[in-house]
């Protein structure tokens, strides 16, 4: 349904005032004619995802000077907030969306800010509404930039230089994501935290879905840019007849959901195709409805940017029951390889691993190997026999996990992770999930993430940022609903509960802080909070949309009272599934990961041999340098770019520096504390003949930091 009235827009050409969703605008003026600029005018730099800049301004011999020249603040952000937008500059327009969810243009050579777009309801300010996005599309129709912005269900579409609407565009510049994805637009929930790409006159977009049984498919679809008008659907989860459609096991009665790619999209423009790197399907974790290869989850696609149509696949894990998911789309690269250019797809993922694939075909660059992997104890489950290794490059992170493998930064903590180690068994990768508690590496924070990597096409280096962070894994066995006839309210929001919530918020509703709230005691929210947080989503949790009025009351009224009640089994339909206890880090007692450093890394892959040149420790937890204990690393959000000076920008980290590195050894040339961890991709830029490199800086419980909302400039001294 198109919210029209919803819509709070407050543009100018000066200062705008926003407080709680209301705005004034003040001293209207027209910027100057900019010049002499180098822009940064799509997510991760370029259609290719290379994430580098050949501006060398800013170089090994003078980074050490650059200071930060302005800091701008969003003031929307809130205690738990995530702020992992990555600027586009254009024009001398900088744009972002912050952690509130307002797309917002600043002056890229000032920071002054120009206008503000806002779509939140007062109700939706009044609950600490927050939301994850990692920015916006832009295009040029005709002379005229445009912005493409997704929140919720929705895609907004917006002048570029004033804010507004782009009216031509769909429903007055609006257009619902639940409609034209061949599934009843009442049972869907979908949204796109990573910005769609542009193609001719073609707007694609992968789609973000829930990871839990009954979610939505995450379906690739293209619109018209200019109208709003579909184009074309690529059914990640094949239908009948199509290709894949025989690599699952269908059970009558159930939805099949994911396989999406919510880590955004690359674009070859000579070949005239688009590349995908999807998630696995739902659920994440137990796969007995899903039984099979289950294409396309998982897998690299290469479609016709024009048709849709698949030109190739390569699957990256088969039927995926541990959440391995392809975070970042395909870097495109061209690289020289056994005496030759040829045209290659990368694609990071969790396990560490880049799968190096030839852009034509699809065919791997550097051997694969298909290995025996354990098959699964649960009940009903299959787990596919074999799963591929790439034997080059090597993986940069660990593998399985054992108690060797136990942190032991100081005698107190390794005593205190060795005691948590006693409940659990410590296995290989792709070991299936049992009713045995296990500790699983990788663990579902990768690995590679969704900030991608920068690729410098003249020496041949990928540079990327891992995390190593084991996660706690306890299944347990669950009743789900199947028909609600003659059941209570309370044991209804139950069993819609295990459904829907226990894989984040755990059987106890104990949730996984700082990354997953707790909702244990949640009486001093209003049942309006609770509805609004449930069907907008809120930070790292989607929409659920697709829950009846019905459903939600039974849900609530479930949290306010989850004690045990009685329940006749006999007189509903119910069936057996096995799920996760929750997304459970593997923490110290003093919130370290509780596997040996290093936890996060800045590694040197040449492509050109498949072998790692350097990697380097990046960044440091302060309580432990402040024993004496160094180089660390810590988990990292977002991603690195790397520029023609030799230099490799990236925040990311839990100490909330900012760092540049010298990419041809690793060092550390620079470093400056920020306010807040800037956990987004930077973006480097030149405006007016001066080079700037701009981060969004909000931290988060992911990392985890405290939350903020600067967006920070940094430049050479005039």
């Amino acid at each position: 349904m198109i919210r029209k009235s919803l819509i709070l827009s407050f543009v100018s050409y000066g200062v705008v005032l926003s407080l709680g969703g209301c705005g004034k605008i003040e001293n209207v003026q027209k910027l100057s004619t900019y010049n002499n600029y180098h822009d940064w005018a799509i997510y991760r730099g370029d259609q290719w995802g290379n994430q580098f800049s050949d501006l060398d301004q800013i170089n090994v011999s003078n980074v050490h000077l650059l200071e930060p020249v302005w800091q701008y603040n969003t003031g929307d952000h809130t205690p738990r907030s995530l702020f992992q937008s990555s600027p586009l500059i254009a024009d001398g327009f900088l744009y972002f969306v912050s952690p509130g969810g307002r797309v917002i243009a600043l002056d890229a050579e000032t920071g002054r800010e120009i206008w503000a777009f806002d779509v939140r309801t007062q109700e939706m300010i009044d609950s600490g509404y927050s939301t994850v996005s990692r920015g916006v599309c832009y295009w040029e129709a005709d002379g005229v930039g445009r912005l493409y912005y997704t929140m919720e269900m929705s895609l907004y579409v917006i002048n570029a230089k004033t804010g507004r609407l782009v009216e031509e565009f769909d429903q007055d510049g609006i257009l619902d994501l639940g409609e034209n994805l061949g599934e009843d637009p009442t049972t869907v929930s979908v949204s796109a935290t990573t910005p769609g790409v542009i193609f001719e006159d073609y707007f694609i977009l992968g789609m973000r879905t829930s990871e839990t049984f009954g979610s939505s498919p995450g379906h690739i679809r293209a619109w018209d840019a200019r109208t709003g008008e579909i184009r074309w659907i690529f059914h990640t989860i094949p239908k009948e007849g199509e290709f894949g459609y025989d690599t699952w096991e269908w059970v009558e009665g159930e939805t099949y959901g994911g396989a999406n790619p919510w880590g955004g999209l690359t674009v070859d423009e000579e070949r005239g195709w688009v590349f995908a790197g999807n998630g696995s399907p739902t659920y994440d974790f137990y796969g007995a409805n899903r039984k099979g290869k289950n294409l396309f989850g998982n897998c690299v696609l290469a479609l016709d940017a024009r048709s849709g149509k698949r030109i190739w696949h390569y699957q990256t894990v088969h039927h995926d029951i541990w959440d391995m998911d392809n975070p970042p789309a395909p870097i495109l690269v061209t690289v020289n390889h056994d005496g030759y250019e040829r045209d290659a797809v990368v694609q990071m993922t969790k396990q560490g691993w880049m799968f190096v694939l030839d852009r034509n075909t699809g065919e791997p660059i550097f051997p694969v190997e298909e290995r025996p992997v354990p098959p699964s104890t649960l009940p009903g489950e299959e787990a596919w026999p074999t799963q591929p290794y790439p034997l080059k490059p090597a993986p940069l992170i660990r593998q399985g996990f054992s108690e060797e493998d136990l942190s032991d930064v100081t005698p107190e903590i390794h005593a205190t992770v060795s005691e948590t180690y006693k409940r659990y068994t410590g296995v290989p990768m792709y070991t299936p999930h049992s009713l045995t508690p296990q500790v699983m590496l990788p663990g579902m924070s990768g690995g590679m993430e969704w900030g991608g990597a920068s690729f410098d096409r003249k020496s041949q280096m990928l540079y990327v940022n891992v995390n190593e962070m084991p996660n706690l894994v306890d299944m347990f066995m669950v009743t789900t609903l199947v028909d609600d006839t003659g059941l209570s309210s309370e044991n209804k929001g139950r069993l819609l509960y295990q459904a829907n919530c226990v894989a984040c918020h755990g059987v106890e509703l104990q949730g996984a802080p700082p990354v997953i709230p707790s909702l244990q005691g949640i009486t001093a929210k209003t049942d309006q909070e609770l509805l609004t947080s449930i069907q907008q989503g809120k930070g790292i949790m989607p929409p659920y949309k697709n829950l009846p009025e019905d459903d939600i009351q039974a849900l609530l009224a479930f949290l306010r009272d989850p004690s045990e009640k009685p329940m006749d089994r006999k007189s509903i339909q119910t069936k057996t599934v096995y799920l996760m206890d929750g997304y459970n880090r593997f923490f110290d007692n003093q919130g370290h990961p509780a596997i040996k450093p290093p936890w996060g890394s800045l590694a040197a892959v040449d492509l050109m041999r498949g072998e790692i040149k350097w990697k380097v420790p990046l960044g440091e937890y302060p309580d432990l340098v402040a024993q004496g204990i160094r180089n660390t690393g810590t988990l990292n959000w977002g991603g690195a770019v790397a520029t023609a000076g030799g230099i490799i920008f990236i925040g990311a980290t839990a100490d909330e520096k900012m760092r540049a590195f010298d990419s041809k050894t690793g060092d550390v040339l620079w470093e400056h504390k920020m306010p807040y961890a800037g956990c987004a991709t930077p973006a480097v830029f030149e405006q007016n003949g001066r080079q700037f490199v701009v981060i969004c800086a909000g931290g988060g419980p992911k990392t985890p930091v405290r939350s903020g909302d600067a967006v920070i400039a940094f430049a050479l001294p005039k």
